[in-house]
C-alpha cells in the first residue's frame, strides 16, 4: 500500500516532456513577440489614426470654406453685374438681343456657366424666346423668393448637371425691373480644383445625384457611398485604406445633400508595414534561436526515446510482433513502451488465433460452390466469395467493404437483398432473371436475417446458386417430349388422313373428267367441273399440309460436309421471292474471309429461306438485314427486320409447333428450323421489340 502510494505521488511531482516543451516555448516566443507586436502596433495604430481625424477635419472644414467662398465669389460678381449700366437699360426696355450679347461678352470674361436675366414674371430675357417662362419650376419660386429678398444663392441641380446659383435685383430708380443670377456649374472639375486646394478627395451627393472626379475608383466610390450612408453630418469612420468624413452641403435645405472628404491613409499603412516589416524580421530571428535551443533539448529529451517507440509501433503496425521495444528511461515513454510491449504480447496470441480463424473461415467459404455475400444494415458488402463475385459480376476488384449501390449487382437480386434489409421479408430459392451482355442469366436466390454471437442482426446473408444451365436443360427437355408427343401424334394422324385424301382426290378427277356432258346444258356441265377442280385443289392443299406434318414428324438426318456458307446463302436467297416485297430492301453482309463450316447445307438453306420469308413479311416498308460472323470459330448467322415486333407471349411460343399469326400459316416453319439448328448442335435465339422489329440470331 506504501509502495504503491509514493509511486502516486512521484507521478503527481513528475513534470512530463511535453509540458517542459510547452513551456519553454511559451517563455521564449510568446512572452517577446505577442507583447511586444500588440503593444507597439496598437500604440503606432492609435497615433497615426488620431493624427488623421485630426487632419480629416481640417480637410473638412477647408470643404465648407472652399464652397462658402465659391458662393460669395459669385455673389460679388452678380452684384456688379446688376450694377452695370448696359444691363440695366436692355433690361428695362426689354432690348433681349442687346442683353443677351451682353451677358454672353460678361459669361465668356468671367468663366461662368451662365449669366440669365429674369423678369418679374419668370421669363427669360435676353434670348431670342421671349415667351420662354419658368413659371411653376424649382428655380422660378428662387427667383420669386429673390424679387422680395433682394438678393440669393443656392446650391440648383436638374437631371443633367448641378450649378452654384446668385440671384439679386436690378434696379433702376428705386424700381425693380427684373432678377440677374449667374451660376458656377459643379462638376468633375470643380471637384478636382476642390481636391488640389485641401489636398483629399472629395465627393458630394445630392439626393440620387452624385458629383465626383476621378480620384476615386468606382469600386471606392461605391463603397465610400455605403459608409455615407451609415454616418451622420460631422461623423468620421474607418474605411479598409480610408478615412472618412461627412458634412453638409453649406447653404442647401435639403436632407440628402452630402459631402464625403476622403483621406488616403498611405502614410499611416507605410508606418505599419515598416514596423511590421521590423516586427517580423525580430520575430524570426528570435523563433530561430528557440528553434536551435529546442531542437537540442528535443534531440536529447524526446526524440531518442520517441524514435525507439516508433519503430516498435510501427513493426506491430506491419504486423511484426516479434521483437520487444527497448524501454530508455522511468519517464512517460518508459511507461508507454512497456505498455506497448504488454499490447505486443497480446496482439502477438491475438493475431495467431485469428489468422488460423480467417484461414478457416476462408477455405470454406471459397469451397462452397454457391455464392454467399453479406450486407450490413448500412448496405455495405462486407464479406464476398470468389463465386458470388462470378454470379452476380460484382464491379471491380476493390477491398471490402463495398457500396451495394456501386457493385453493379443486377436489380432483380438488389431489389430482394434491400427487401431483406428494410422490410425484414427473406426468401427461399427465388429465381432472379435478368440479362447480361445480351444473355439471360437465372440465379436461385436465398436471403436471411445475419446474427452476431449476442443475437444481435448485423446485417442479411444471401446464398446464390446459377440455375441458367439447369433451366435452360428443364427448358429443353421439356420443348423435346413436347415435341416428341406432337411428332407422333401428327404422323398417326396424318397416316389415317392421307389414304382416305388419296381416295377422294382420285374419285374427284374421275368425276370431273368423265362427266357426260351430253344430257346437261353448257352451264351446268361448267359449274360441275368447277366444283370437281375446287374439291381437288383443297385436297392437294390438305396433301401438301399432312406432308409438312411428316416432315415434320419425321427424324431429321443431318448430313454434314464442310460449306462456304457465302454459296449456301445465295443459293438460300435466290428462292425467296424478294420481288414481291417492292417497299422492303434486303441488305446482306457476308466476309470475305469466312473460314469453311461443316454443316448440312440443305437444312440450313431451308432454315435461312425460312427466317428472310418470315421477316420479309413482317416488314411492311423499310429493311431486312442479313449478316455473318465468325465467334470463335462458330458461324453466326443474324436475320433482322424493321417490323411491327412479337410481344412476350409470341416470343415465348414462336418455336411451339402449330403456333402462328399467319392466316394460311401451319406454324411448323420455326419449330422445323429449331429442330435443325438443334441437330447441328447449335441454337437459335429470337429478341424482338414491339413496334422496332426482331432479330434472330444463329449460332453453330
Amino acid at each position: 500500500m506504501d509502495t504503491e502510494t509514493g509511486t502516486k505521488r512521484k507521478r503527481r511531482h513528475r513534470i512530463s516532456i511535453s509540458t517542459q516543451v510547452i513551456i519553454f516555448f511559451i517563455v521564449v516566443v510568446l512572452v517577446q513577440s505577442v507583447l511586444t507586436q500588440i503593444g507597439m502596433y496598437m500604440l503606432i495604430y492609435q497615433s497615426n489614426i488620431d493624427s488623421y481625424e485630426d487632419q480629416l477635419e481640417t480637410k473638412m472644414a477647408g470643404v465648407a470654406s472652399y464652397l462658402e467662398q465659391s458662393q460669395e465669389d459669385l455673389d460679388n460678381i452678380v452684384s456688379l453685374l446688376a450694377g452695370q449700366k448696359d444691363i440695366i437699360e436692355y433690361t428695362d426696355y426689354r432690348l433681349n438681343n442687346l442683353l443677351s450679347r451682353e451677358l454672353s461678352l460678361f459669361n465668356q470674361a468671367l468663366g461662368l456657366s451662365g449669366i440669365f436675366v429674369f423678369s418679374e414674371s419668370g421669363a427669360l430675357l435676353g434670348t431670342d424666346d421671349t415667351e420662354n417662362s419658368l413659371k411653376g419650376s424649382v428655380l422660378f419660386r428662387r427667383i420669386a423668393d429673390a424679387y422680395s429678398r433682394g438678393s440669393q444663392s443656392f446650391l440648383y441641380w436638374d437631371a443633367d448637371a448641378s450649378y452654384i446659383w446668385s440671384l439679386t435685383q436690378i434696379v433702376r430708380e428705386d424700381e425693380i425691373i427684373g432678377m440677374l443670377g449667374a451660376r458656377i456649374r459643379v462638376d468633375g472639375e470643380y471637384i478636382r480644383r476642390l481636391e488640389n486646394s485641401i489636398n483629399a478627395a472629395v465627393l458630394i451627393r445630392l439626393s440620387h445625384h452624385r458629383i465626383y472626379s476621378d480620384a476615386l475608383s468606382s469600386q471606392e466610390r461605391t463603397d465610400l457611398l455605403m459608409v455615407m450612408n451609415d454616418l451622420n453630418a460631422g461623423q468620421t469612420q474607418l474605411s479598409d485604406d480610408h478615412l472618412v468624413g461627412v458634412l453638409p452641403v453649406p447653404g442647401i435645405d435639403i436632407e440628402e445633400g452630402r459631402i464625403l472628404c476622403v483621406l488616403d491613409m498611405e502614410e499611416a499603412r507605410a508606418s505599419l508595414t515598416a514596423y511590421n516589416r521590423f516586427s517580423v524580421t525580430l520575430t524570426f530571428i528570435v523563433l530561430l534561436a528557440a528553434l536551435l535551443i529546442s531542437i537540442l533539448f528535443y534531440r536529447r529529451v524526446f526524440l531518442r526515446p520517441f524514435n525507439l517507440l516508433h519503430e516498435g509501433v510501427t513493426r506491430i503496425g506491419r504486423g511484426d510482433f516479434s521483437s520487444p521495444i527497448q524501454r530508455t528511461g522511468r519517464d512517460e515513454f518508459g511507461d508507454l513502451a512497456e505498455s506497448v510491449n504488454r499490447m505486443r504480447i497480446n496482439l502477438l496470441n491475438r493475431d495467431e488465433e485469428l489468422r488460423a480463424l480467417a484461414t478457416y473461415n476462408e477455405l470454406i467459404l471459397n469451397n462452397v460452390r454457391s455464392g454467399i455475400i453479406t450486407v450490413g444494415h448500412d448496405g455495405m458488402i462486407n464479406t464476398v466469395n470468389a463465386v458470388a463475385r462470378s454470379m452476380v459480376h460484382l464491379v471491380g476488384e476493390g477491398e471490402l467493404p463495398l457500396s451495394l449501390e456501386s457493385a453493379g449487382f443486377p436489380v432483380e437480386v438488389k431489389d430482394l437483398i434491400w427487401k431483406g434489409l428494410r422490410e425484414d421479408e427473406h426468401v427461399n430459392l427465388q429465381e432472379c432473371r435478368f440479362v447480361y451482355q445480351g444473355r439471360e442469366e437465372i440465379l436461385s436466390v436465398s436471403t436471411s436475417p445475419f446474427y452476431d454471437g449476442a443475437g444481435e442482426t448485423m446485417g442479411i446473408i444471401a446464398v446464390f446458386a446459377d440455375v441458367t444451365k439447369v433451366k435452360a436443360l428443364e427448358e429443353q427437355l421439356e420443348t423435346s417430349r413436347r415435341l416428341a408427343a406432337i411428332g407422333e401424334m401428327v404422323a398417326g394422324v396424318s397416316h389415317q388422313l392421307r389414304n382416305p385424301l388419296g381416295i377422294m382426290k382420285v374419285s374427284a378427277e374421275i368425276l370431273r373428267d368423265s362427266f357426260p356432258s351430253r344430257s346437261e346444258g353448257k352451264e351446268a356441265t361448267a359449274q360441275f367441273r368447277q366444283l370437281t377442280g375446287m374439291l381437288v385443289s383443297e385436297i392437294d392443299g390438305l396433301s401438301y399440309i399432312i406432308q409438312n406434318f411428316l416432315d415434320f414428324a419425321r427424324p431429321i438426318q443431318i448430313h454434314a460436309v464442310p460449306c462456304d456458307i457465302r454459296q449456301v446463302i445465295e443459293e438460300s436467297l435466290s428462292l425467296v421471292p424478294v420481288d414481291q416485297f417492292s417497299s422492303t430492301v434486303l441488305s446482306v453482309s457476308i466476309p470475305d474471309d469466312l473460314p469453311a463450316y461443316t454443316l448440312d447445307r440443305n437444312l440450313i438453306e431451308q432454315v435461312v429461306r425460312n427466317l428472310v420469308q418470315n421477316a420479309l413479311e413482317a416488314t411492311d416498308e423499310g429493311h431486312v438485314y442479313l449478316s455473318v460472323q465468325d465467334v470463335d470459330g462458330k458461324m453466326r448467322i443474324i436475320v433482322r427486320d424493321e417490323g411491327h415486333g412479337m410481344d412476350e407471349e409470341t416470343l415465348k411460343n414462336m418455336f411451339n409447333p402449330f403456333y402462328s399469326l399467319k392466316d394460311n400459316g401451319t406454324g411448323l416453319g420455326l419449330s422445323i428450323a429449331h429442330r435443325i439448328i438443334q441437330e447441328h448442335g447449335g441454337t437459335i435465339q429470337a429478341d424482338s421489340i414491339r413496334g422496332e422489329g426482331s432479330t434472330f440470331t444463329i449460332t453453330v
